[in-house]
């Protein structure tokens, strides 16, 4: 995370008016740092600092922190219950005689986040969603890479394709191995446990081939 921010800006942005870019609270009223934390992650532009100010008013008047490494360690802690991870900064400033708290959040590339973990069924359980499952998730919001997903580990039919998976010069059946969001990850389905190939998602086109009864991955020279 690049935090490329002085001091002297941050007490700049201290007596601002409180924005897309800036919060503050006092010491009582952190309940829901980790929603701020969250909004700021998914909101602001990528690596662009929002701030979370702690023990200073609404009007910025500083009310104080008296013991700041306890409330770094209160709010970190509310902060790493969002998922996927958000990388944040703190610094502990002095104004007036006065010690209260910045935490620098900037915006995710990693976004979206949510408060608190994903879930999904393995056997009979409930797990935490590993990071490859958590993108399958977000995946499967794309109507492209959802319906390719359906077809996971199953063969469809491709044409056009890369010599690298089959050396067909028209068609051939292959395997999906895995899509996200990106790209296909797909395997020539005479050697299903071979070394996989991946396309880039945009440069597949889907159709349905009634004669095989599978998916058609039509896909772009590349």
């Amino acid at each position: 995370m690049s935090v490329d921010l002085q001091d002297e800006d941050i007490l700049l942005r201290l007596a601002d008016t409180e924005d897309s870019f800036t919060e503050r609270k006092t010491v009582n009223d952190l309940g829901d740092c980790l929603k701020t934390a969250v909004a700021f992650a998914n909101s602001t532009p990528i690596d662009y600092p929002a701030i979370l100010f702690v023990g200073v008013r609404d009007n910025g008047e500083i009310e104080g922190v008296a013991d700041p490494e306890k409330i770094q360690k209160s709010v970190s802690a509310k902060v790493a219950n969002a998922y996927p991870t958000i990388y944040h900064a703190s610094r502990v400033l002095v104004r007036d005689g006065k010690t209260f708290l910045a935490f620098i959040i900037p915006g995710s590339p990693s976004r979206p986040h949510f408060a608190g973990a994903a879930y999904v069924r393995e056997t009979n359980k409930s797990i935490q969603a590993s990071e490859p499952q958590f993108d399958r998730l977000i995946a499967e919001r794309s109507s492209k890479a959802y319906e390719i997903l359906k077809w996971r580990g199953m063969v469809v039919s491709k044409v056009t394709f890369n010599a690298r998976i089959s050396s067909s010069t028209y068609q051939a059946s292959v395997v999906v191995r895995d899509c996200n969001q990106f790209y296909v990850t797909l395997a020539n389905a005479n050697e299903p446990k071979g070394t996989p190939h991946s396309v880039p998602l945009t440069a597949i086109e889907l159709n349905y081939d009634h004669n095989l009864k599978c998916l058609e991955l039509r896909c772009q020279s590349h």
